[in-house]
């Protein structure tokens, strides 16, 4: 008994951390190269583990086959990433390891070169942000009340100018903080919401749901592809996605979809059910009805989005920095002319 809740506390606190993403691309990138090679898995786990830096990952992996864990909780267990597990589940069924391993390692390069894109991008143009404000701040406490007293009781333009300078720094600190705030609670509530208020949520704002509808429909084509390629039927292959409650948005969606059919409507009528389901997806079932073109048409779809989303992606990435490089230059004028129009006022007075 004792044993038992050592061991389960040992599992929560190792379920908290995660592998760093390099590693996790590392390891899937052996692991396939060795996998398509021929060789079985465990033999290409104890390969894979004669690099040091994988060998706590590998043997980790071994121990939990062993004692008769499905490849996606061992997976879960050595602290891959969800995007991993989310795929690997479906393995159980289509057995296509190299196949899988070479699609996850792709993914998880993708996440990992726009997140660090991404950071490089926002580093230089936030640490500037962040210093001009706290100068606004310096500015608003002392230089901007002197000027206003100054020329308080005149009605000069100067004065409104002030006044409107004043206001403007106000509304800039307020808002920045508020969208800071926003983003932090947003990180603390998003979790614990419900999978319904979720997609709620994605579909309230444009960004969200242009990137989920994208990443939703490449999942479901994807795995749709793979479980039919196996020799599921749709309704089998929905009954399983049903079943992953690793990821919510496709069971939801999956739960929906067998609702429809249960009530007598068309693959594609239900498909109609799912609002983040891109209409390239539900146009498939409505012209395919032949398995073997659905399985062609769901993997050209399915590589259709996944270079669409890195589209998005740079798109958005590009756009980022001059957004930014304009709110500052806004605000280096504003601190501008908080200084420099009260002088010109002065002199024009002499």
């Amino acid at each position: 008994m004792l044993s038992a809740l050592l061991r389960k506390r040992k599992q929560v606190r190792s379920s908290d951390r995660r592998l760093p993403d390099h590693l996790q691309i590392l390891f899937l990138h052996r692991l396939s190269h060795i996998l398509s090679k021929g060789y079985p898995l465990l033999e290409a786990l104890r390969m894979t583990g004669w690099d040091a830096r994988l060998k706590p990952v590998a043997e980790s992996l071994i121990t939990a086959l062993g004692r008769g864990d499905t490849i996606d909780q061992a997976y879960k267990h050595a602290c891959f990433s969800k995007t991993v597990t989310n795929f690997l589940y479906f393995s159980n069924i289509h057995f296509d390891l190299p196949h899988i391993f070479r699609q996850t390692k792709q993914l998880m390069e993708m996440k990992k070169e726009y997140k660090e894109r991404i950071t490089r991008v926002l580093r230089y143009p936030l640490l500037l942000l962040v210093f001009l404000i706290g100068a606004f701040t310096i500015m608003k406490r002392t230089v901007l009340p002197n000027f206003i007293q100054l020329f308080e009781g005149e009605s000069t333009s100067t004065l409104w100018l002030l006044m409107g300078v004043d206001y403007f720094m106000t509304g800039m600190v307020i808002i920045f903080l508020l969208l800071g705030g926003s983003l932090v609670s947003l990180l603390f509530i998003l979790p614990r919401m419900s999978v319904q208020n979720k997609l709620d949520f994605y579909q309230r704002f444009p960004v969200l749901r242009v990137y989920y509808s994208y990443s939703a429909s490449y999942s479901f084509t994807t795995h749709l592809h793979s479980l039919l390629r196996a020799g599921l039927t749709l309704k089998q292959s929905m009954e399983t996605m049903r079943d992953h409650h690793g990821d919510e948005v496709l069971c939801t969606y999956s739960k929906e979809i067998l609702l429809q059919l249960g009530e007598g409507k068309s693959f594609g009528q239900a498909l109609h059910s799912c609002p983040l389901f891109r209409t390239e997806l539900t146009d498939i079932f409505h012209h395919t009805n032949d398995v073997e073109a659905l399985q062609s048409e769901l993997e050209i779809l399915a590589e259709f989005f996944i270079e669409h989303i890195q589209s998005k992606i740079t798109t958005w990435i590009q756009r980022i920095q001059p957004i930014f490089f304009v709110l500052v230059a806004v605000v280096i004028i504003s601190i501008y002319a908080s200084i420099m129009l009260p002088l010109y006022g002065w002199m024009n007075q002499l």
